[in-house]
């Protein structure tokens, strides 16, 4: 059956994996990108390169790949302007069997494609599967990392974890069947700056796909850098701050329009996470109070406990250093979400 699907696929002269990779400038860090897809020894692939408003220059640097058919650059032209956007264009032009998300700066390595491709043919029951990732420095594969790595089915509950903000897995460390995501009609949200993969990954869990993690190597190398460019660094910045709310709100309505107000005290601690990253150097009150008016109204008691961490906080600033006056008020929460991260870090270990 996988075999017949795969021939069928062939003769009609569509690539068996749609890669789909929004990019904005950096272009040596795109071309790295690019080279480690060229470089998988599994070759029956698409690369969709979708631009979102690079320069002519990063352009004209990237050009050259397309002289690789299975590489082609799209111009995004709708908007509004983000990866999410381009992802969803993605969508609309891959013709492959599978799909697979990769974000632009990072890494394959030379096995990821093809092993993804064959353990999925092998479940032909699941929609999606999902496989464990490394991160990668200065342009090093680092399997063994302590943190920042996902794919590793040590959660005993994803959708707890993805309450939390302490994401299971990524889109990047998975590989989708085409089919079930358009079936579910699972599109990017394209009012989130951030946090889309938990959006997207917890849209796809209550849609009814289903997984399961490979117990494989890590294939995928998560680039960790923190220039102001990078996602990861803009989170913490004002033009984030109304996304960041809306995925807040977001969060809580779904959970609770499926289980009720069983997850909570998670989606609270995901705010906590968020709140206590956004405010690493001291608070934005106009910001907390609204954090705190979300959680409220979802949610009395959290929101009343919530409450009192940020008014204690706005207090102890005008006696204590703007980091501990932030702090102490979050002691039991950091005390256990640093407990959670050295658990799952023990629970990892023996998969490698």
């Amino acid at each position: 059956m996988c075999k017949t699907a795969m021939n069928e696929t062939k003769e009609s002269g569509q690539p068996i994996v749609s890669l789909i990779m929004p990019f904005f400038n950096n272009k040596e860090l795109v071309g790295k990108m690019i080279d480690s897809i060229l470089a998988n020894t599994f070759e029956d692939w698409e690369l969709l390169a979708i631009d979102d408003g690079s320069s002519e220059e990063t352009l004209a640097y990237l050009s050259h790949y397309t002289a690789d058919s299975r590489v082609k650059i799209i111009k995004r032209e709708t908007t509004p302007k983000g990866a999410q956007t381009c992802r969803n264009l993605g969508m609309a032009h891959a013709q492959g069997q599978y799909w697979m998300f990769v974000d632009s700066d990072d890494y394959l390595t030379p096995a990821c494609i093809g092993t993804r491709v064959e353990w999925i043919e092998k479940r032909q029951d699941l929609d999606f599967m999902v496989f464990p990732s490394a991160v990668y420095i200065n342009d090093v594969f680092e399997p063994h990392a302590p943190e920042d790595i996902f794919g590793y089915n040590v959660h005993n509950d994803d959708l707890k974890g993805f309450a939390r903000r302490e994401l299971p897995f990524i889109v990047w460390s998975n590989i989708y069947r085409a089919d079930s995501l358009r079936k579910a009609h699972l599109l990017w949200d394209t009012k989130l700056l951030s946090l889309q993969d938990a959006d997207y990954n917890v849209h796809a869990i209550m849609a009814g796909l289903r997984y399961e993690y490979a117990y494989v190597a890590p294939d995928y190398g998560y680039r960790i850098r923190h220039s102001q460019g990078s996602v990861s660094a803009k989170i913490c910045t004002p033009e984030h701050f109304k996304s960041n709310l809306y995925a807040s709100v977001k969060f809580f309505k779904t959970y609770q329009e499926r289980f009720g107000h069983k997850y909570d005290r998670f989606i609270y601690e995901g705010v906590l996470r968020l709140y206590n990253r956004v405010f690493s150097n001291g608070i934005n009150k106009q910001y907390a109070v609204e954090m705190v008016r979300i959680v409220k109204k979802y949610n009395r008691f959290y929101g009343t406990i919530m409450a009192l961490q940020v008014f204690s906080t706005l207090f102890l600033e005008k006696i204590l250093p703007k980091k501990l006056a932030r702090q102490i008020p979050m002691a039991l929460y950091l005390f256990n979400l640093d407990k959670r991260k050295k658990n799952i870090s023990k629970r990892i270990k023996p998969i490698f």
